[in-house]
Order: C-alpha cells, then sequence, then structure tokens
C-alpha cells in the first residue's frame, strides 16, 4: 500500500565550467550569457528555469545547438547518485497510472522525482495531446514531483531523441529520481535500455499466451516485469506471473547479479506498489553502484557513437549531396552494393 501521506495527498559543482561561459560576457555574446544565468537557475532547482532549458534541449533547429552544447557543458556534471527508471509497456498497460503511484511513494519519502513523459504525436500534423500531467493530478501537484510530457514528433514508436539531454537537465535541478515513460511499444521498448538503468515493462493481466512481454527483444531489455490492475482480476494476474517467470527462465538477465523480478500491482488500490519501490531500491543499493556505472558508461558510448553517425551523415549532406542521392538511388535499384556504395561516398570526399 502507499503510504499514509502519499494517500492523504493523493486526495555540485560547477563553478569552473560556470566561469568559462561568464567569461564569454566580456566578449560580446549574449546568448552565452543567458545561457550561463539559465544554468545558474537550473542549479537552483527553478521550475521554471528547468522548463525552459527542457525546451532548448528539445529543440531540433540547427541554430539552436550551438546554445544546447553551452549549456550541456555545464549541466552534464556529476552530482550525488540518482536513480533513472524506464517504464515501458505496450498503449493501455497502464503506464501512467504505475508511474504516479510509484512517482508519489517516493516524493513522499523525501525523493526529489522528475518525469520525462513521450506523448505520440499525430503523423499528419505532428500535433501531440500531452496529456499525462492531466492523468497524473496527484503526483503533479506533488512539491517534489516534476512532469514534463513531450511529443515524438510523429516518429511512430521511436524513444524521443532528446531523452538522454533531458535527464541531465532533471538531475542537474536535483531531482534524484527520474522516470522515462516510452510511447507504448515497438522501437521505443527496448531503446529505453540505452537511456535508464532499471527498465521496468508494464503487461495486462489478461495477455494470455499472446502476451506481448514475451516478445525476445524487449524481454531482454526488462530488469522488473509488472501485471497492472491485477485487482481487476486476481486469478488472472497471479497466472499471468507465473507464465512470465516461466517464460523469463528461458532468456539470460542483463546483470549476471540482478534476477528479473515479476511482480502483480495495482495502482487503484496501491497493491504491490510498496514492494515495487523496494525493488527499486534494491536494485539502486550501494554495492551495484560500480555495475550501474558501468552500464552507464556503455551508454554514452552508444550516444557517442549515435551523435557521430548523425553529424557525420549531416556533412555528407552538405559536401556531396547531389552525389550521395545519385548513389542512393543506385542501392535502391539494387545498380550497386551498400558497402561499395559506401566506399564510393568516403572516397569522393578523399579526393582533393
Amino acid at each position: 500500500m502507499l503510504p499514509k501521506l502519499c494517500l492523504i495527498y493523493s486526495n555540485i559543482t560547477g563553478a569552473s565550467k560556470m566561469q568559462q561561459l561568464r567569461s564569454n560576457r566580456s566578449q560580446g555574446t549574449p546568448d552565452y550569457e543567458d545561457i550561463a544565468l539559465l544554468a545558474e537557475r537550473v542549479r537552483r532547482g527553478e521550475r521554471r528555469a528547468l522548463a525552459k532549458a527542457l525546451s532548448l534541449l528539445e529543440s531540433t533547429r540547427a541554430s539552436d545547438a550551438p546554445r544546447q552544447h553551452a549549456l550541456l557543458r555545464v549541466l552534464a556534471i556529476p552530482a550525488r547518485p540518482t536513480m533513472r527508471i524506464g517504464i515501458t509497456g505496450s498503449a493501455g498497460a497502464g503506464k501512467s497510472t504505475l508511474i504516479e503511484a510509484l512517482g508519489l511513494h517516493a516524493a513522499c519519502e523525501g525523493h526529489r522525482v522528475a518525469v520525462l513523459a513521450t506523448d505520440p504525436a499525430a503523423p499528419s500534423s505532428g500535433g501531440s495531446i500531452l496529456g499525462d500531467k492531466l492523468r497524473m493530478t496527484a503526483l503533479a501537484n506533488h512539491p517534489n514531483a516534476f512532469i514534463r510530457p513531450s511529443s515524438n514528433r510523429g516518429r511512430g514508436d521511436a524513444l524521443d531523441t532528446h531523452v538522454r539531454e533531458r535527464i541531465i537537465a532533471c538531475e542537474a535541478a536535483g531531482y534524484d529520481v527520474i522516470i522515462v515513460e516510452t510511447v507504448g511499444a515497438g522501437q521505443a521498448d527496448t531503446a529505453i535500455a540505452d537511456a535508464v538503468d532499471l527498465v521496468i515493462l508494464a503487461t495486462l493481466p489478461n495477455a494470455g499466451d499472446d502476451i506481448q512481454a514475451l516478445k525476445r527483444g524487449v524481454m531482454e531489455c526488462a530488469d522488473v516485469v509488472v501485471v497492472t490492475k491485477a485487482d481487476l482480476d486476481r486469478a488472472a494476474a497471479r497466472r499471468a506471473v507465473q507464465h512470465i517467470r516461466s517464460g523469463r527462465a528461458l532468456l539470460r538477465n542483463r546483470d549476471g547479479d540482478w534476477h528479473v523480478r515479476v511482480l502483480a500491482t495495482s495502482s487503484a488500490s496501491g497493491e504491490g506498489i510498496t514492494e515495487l519501490w523496494m525493488l527499486c531500491q534494491e536494485f539502486f543499493a550501494e554495492g551495484r553502484r560500480p555495475i550501474i556505472e558501468a552500464r552507464r558508461r556503455q551508454q554514452r558510448m552508444r550516444w557517442f557513437d549515435e551523435s557521430l553517425h548523425t553529424h557525420l551523415i549531416a556533412v555528407l549532406r552538405r559536401r556531396a549531396s547531389a552525389h550521395l542521392d545519385r548513389i542512393a538511388d543506385a542501392v535502391a535499384e539494387g545498380a550497386i552494393l551498400p558497402p561499395i556504395a559506401a566506399a564510393t561516398i568516403v572516397n569522393h570526399l578523399e579526393t582533393p
């Protein structure tokens, strides 16, 4: 059950880099002065400043890239240990209510909780309802919580491309529990593992033998599997827990010392929420910090590879756009094999 307080409620240092940014003021660069002031306000925990920083970091305009990088240089300074938790699962699995229940539990224990949610955008207009604050009203009103919905900009089931930057900003603002929600299913289910430490997979009790949780790629990423809405059909919830446990035993764990846990919860009644939070605390125990940091190192390297690929492709398109388009058309028609085409492009760039 949720702590009584929650139930009632429901009804660093970056001096050197900061000085470096301040020095730009004397060079007549007002943008960087704004960034330095914004970073200071974020580190003081000002919500409006954090919202403004997140808006900048979520921008896809090329002209904002220098300011984004300047802000990240100041904010990406290690602080106290944090918990990065990802919650994924198919649409209708109760992710939002699970996040609110878990977030309230953590917030009422004194943790500062930031929820980064991704709402699907309409492919045609790119518009998004951004309704997570409406679905998590109790958590949104808690003084220890901050909810930031964002659109996936019509990218279907993909994870928000700026989720890592958003995590950095929230941690800089003093939030020690970061909960990331995916749009529902598909690519984001597995991509979330590259952005967080702990992956919680939510699934319904009546999914039966066709339970989506047993898709191999998704299950290999999950550290905890939660059968939600257990109060609706307890017998079905028990069967689902047993079914998942037996199926998960055939797959290897992401970390050798951590065995995937499966439990049933009900966000409406609070059933299983305390147990879920205890599992989170066990996962982030002091003795496991080296394992978590090793996972984060791997994530940073994958982030580097992705960023490098993105920037190199952008350079290619600027410097050899017409040639690149011709080669791409030839690849699509089967006139040239992909590795030969790639070598041709590189040779073209290296030719004086």
